[in-house]
């Protein structure tokens, strides 16, 4: 199925642009752009490239190779996302050289993606690189750097602190299959690893930075994203390259899409609330950040306020057997915000469908407590990371609402 292109994201020489002109012109208007000349002397630049150009995969599998990391199949569906497994680094740079050989033409290799790696939390002596100015005004990974994570004493293992306790990651995809003959639709269908529609957790800003490899972003803006959401305004478009039912999602065919080519050694700047798919041209390595600040934590905010009370809704009717009712509504938000913001996770799918068991039982019985329960949620890091966002955006939120009335700016 074809999309309607209306346009092209704007680049910019990130080296030209000071700090106030980039909150003027894009983070102030949530509007996307291309950042060049802001990755120099990167160590990740030099050492995760070979010389002519490509992946080094022989230094990840040699420095880094014992990482236990989540890989997405690019070619199974799981809920709203791509199905994920886990495996060591290691293991994932063998499957990518194996894939390689075999010219992409095989069916007896998936084409894996790796996603969310944890790689500034997991390896805080090898800088790979530095945050850009752009960039820096983050209220939110340097708050989870200094926040002790909770840990179940049972099941922790030190890389379970790693897990989910930022929002830094590393991504790797291969190409996939030979491009040359194709038309474009079907390129981007078939043409390498990739990222389903989406818009990104907690409705954060984020930035991606492509150590090398080529990247095509699609891009829809907020105005218009009512238009990928079904009848019900539940569920959104997975693929928009797929035939997309317009019984299902009457409103697709309007959508006026803006498109991208990012390069290597640049940034792209990922507004809030914009929703986008992503496709590898090339064998890619990015880097990519979540955050929000001053501009965004509304959104953020009235993400988690309707969660909250779409939560509260769905238990009200054991507030009069509840002991802690307001406890209840919290975690009950931690593992909803967590299904619709983090899906791709199988573990938070499994604590998520726990809990709503521990709600069923209470239903049932009237009588369950909550506290064995809390454990399954605690001792999950990403649903944790899920939970530690709340009061966080509670404090911002009331700060604000104070500097408001003694006329002071955050």
């Amino acid at each position: 199925m074809g999309i309607e292109i209306g346009g092209r994201i704007e680049k910019v020489n990130g080296k030209e642009l000071s700090y106030d002109e980039f909150v003027e012109r894009y983070l102030s208007k949530n509007q996307p752009v291309v950042l060049t000349g802001l990755m120099d002397n990167w160590r990740a630049c030099k050492d995760w490239v070979t010389d002519d150009g490509y992946p080094n995969l022989q230094f990840f599998s040699t420095h880094f190779g014992k990482s236990r990391v989540q890989v997405a199949d690019c070619g199974t569906r799981e809920f709203t996302d791509q199905k994920r497994v886990e495996m060591t680094v290691s293991e994932f740079i063998d499957h990518w050289i194996e894939y390689n050989a075999s010219n992409h033409e095989s069916n007896s290799k998936s084409l894996l993606y790796l996603k969310d790696w944890h790689f500034v939390k997991e390896y805080p002596e090898y800088v790979a690189y530095r945050t850009p100015l752009p960039f820096c005004d983050d209220w939110l990974n340097p708050y989870l750097d200094h926040y002790r994570m909770h840990r179940n004493p049972d099941t922790y293992q030190e890389n379970n602190e790693i897990c989910s306790s930022d929002y830094r990651f590393v991504y790797m995809g291969a190409k996939g299959l030979r491009i040359d003959v194709m038309d474009s639709f079907e390129c981007l269908l078939r043409c390498g690893s990739w990222t389903p529609l989406h818009a990104d957790v907690f409705r954060s800003y984020s930035w991606s930075a492509n150590i090398c490899g080529k990247k095509k972003w699609i891009f829809l803006s907020p105005s218009q994203c009512h238009l990928v959401f079904d009848r019900n305004m539940k569920n959104t478009v997975y693929n928009i390259f797929e035939d997309v039912s317009e019984t299902q999602f009457p409103g697709f065919k309007k959508a006026i899409w803006l498109e991208c080519i990012q390069n290597q050694n640049e940034i792209i700047f990922v507004p809030s609330r914009w929703y986008h798919q992503v496709h590898n041209l090339e064998d890619t390595i990015s880097i990519n950040h979540n955050w929000f600040n001053a501009y965004n934590l509304s959104w953020v905010w009235d993400l988690l306020w309707e969660d909250y009370k779409e939560a509260k809704e769905y238990i009200e009717d054991i507030r009069d057997i509840c002991d802690d009712f307001e406890g209840v509504c919290q975690r009950n938000l931690a593992a909803n915000t967590v299904r619709k913001n983090f899906a791709r996770s199988s573990e938070a799918e499994i604590c998520y469908d726990d809990y709503l068991l521990s709600l069923l039982r209470l239903r049932l019985h009237k009588e369950i407590s909550f506290s064995g329960y809390d454990a399954c949620i605690f001792c999950n890091p990403v649903i944790n990371a899920a939970l530690l966002i709340v009061p966080f955006v509670l404090d911002y939120v009331r700060l604000s609402q104070l500097s408001k009335s003694s006329t002071s700016v955050i």
